[in-house]
């Protein structure tokens, strides 16, 4: 995952995007990876953004109390003209993240 990280900062997006892949081959439920995915994916354009919604839900399901999964699944309710669902996830991600622990759980 880390490498999928390093290209995107690079803007070596299809480097990003192949590691990212792989990460989620060794470890499908892996919901940084899958954000991290997502994210990109999101920022690809607009063919990608429900292939982002579909991972973001699926990163939902597995990790309920992730809240960069709630914001970046609000950011793609928005870009869709979703704004109550929008709303909902915005939310969601805000109380999470506000009572979160402030070094995560290993």
């Amino acid at each position: 995952m880390y490498r999928g990280i390093f290209f995107k900062a690079k803007s070596l997006y299809k480097e990003a995007l192949k590691n990212f892949t792989i990460s989620l081959t060794m470890e499908p439920n892996y919901v940084p990876s899958i954000v991290s995915m997502a994210d990109l994916l999101m920022n690809a354009g607009r063919g990608g953004v429900p292939v982002a919604s579909s991972l973001l839900l699926n990163a939902v399901q597995v990790e309920p109390i992730n809240h960069d999964a709630w914001f970046k699944l609000g950011l793609v309710a928005k870009r869709e003209g979703l704004l109550s669902e929008a709303a909902d996830c915005f939310q969601a991600s805000f109380e999470l993240k506000s009572s979160a622990p402030v070094q995560p759980f290993q």
